[in-house]
């Protein structure tokens, strides 16, 4: 089965200094990815080079066997017209650190946005929706509030559903909980793993361990721009075979 999403010698860099060294990766349909490791180890740049927010300087990220921001032409590829990578960007929905809400719409009114202009839906069934999918993140009560009326967990969540509302193949979480206060991490990470029982695809840039550990299909851990380490949550906390991976989980698991 082809994978949903396949990463083949991906590299970023910035100027000189090279933040990605030749990644390789693949994400099934249904697979939760959890990428874990300290940081400046080019874990949030390879996400944003999933989806092409950061141009990769070197290989080729696909979506379903379709290069990501680039298209064919002839025998070569070419950048794609940005209309092209806003089309194909629909396909993978991406929460970030920062909750990046409009702060002058209400939570329903962030949610139907980009259905109602990217998509062309009509406003009663992007409504609908909205509010089905508000519901399901628990935010149904707070529809009408506005961002600032809203803790940063609710936010946080708020930003999951209008991700989901364009109905992606694949999520993307760079870190979702970590400009959160302590308590309200639950309430997120809760979210997301309904999200995986329902079998969403996701990859999750994250330092929440437990998550990890009982979420993820697949764990990887990163360091110095390159892939150390990869397999089953057991296979890569229990049984860590390099001894940069053990050390870095010396470190969180007894900080956790």
């Amino acid at each position: 089965m082809m994978p949903l999403l396949k990463v083949e010698q991906l590299r970023k860099a910035f100027g000189s200094h090279e933040v990605l060294r030749g990644i390789d990766m693949q994400v099934n349909r249904g697979d939760v990815t959890c990428i874990v490791g300290p940081s400046g180890s080019g874990k949030s740049t390879l996400l944003r080079c999933l989806n092409h927010l950061e141009k990769p300087t070197g290989g080729a990220v696909f979506l379903m066997g379709e290069p990501v921001g680039l298209r064919w032409k002839g025998a070569r590829l070419h950048e794609m017209s940005f209309n092209e990578l806003a089309r194909q960007r629909q396909r993978m929905g991406m929460v970030f650190q920062g909750f990046h809400l409009f702060p002058h719409k209400t939570a329903l009114e962030n949610v139907i946005e980009a259905p109602i202009v990217v998509k062309g839906i009509a406003r009663a069934q992007a409504v609908d929706e909205a509010m089905a999918l508000l519901d399901k993140v628990g935010m149904k009560d707070r529809a009408h509030y506005y961002p600032a009326q809203l803790s940063g967990g609710q936010q946080q969540r708020t930003a999951i559903a209008r991700s989901l509302a364009m109905k992606p193949d694949l999520m993307l979480f760079d870190e979702p909980t970590s400009a959160l206060d302590p308590e309200l991490v639950g309430e997120v990470l809760a979210t997301m793993r309904q999200l995986a029982q329902e079998g969403m695809t996701m990859v999750v840039v994250t330092h929440e361990m437990g998550f990890a550990r009982d979420v993820a299909d697949h764990l990887i851990f990163m360091d110095g721009g390159v892939i150390v380490e990869e397999g089953t949550p057991a296979e890569v906390l229990k049984a860590p075979r390099h001894d940069r991976t053990r050390a870095f989980l010396s470190r969180v698991l007894v900080e956790g």
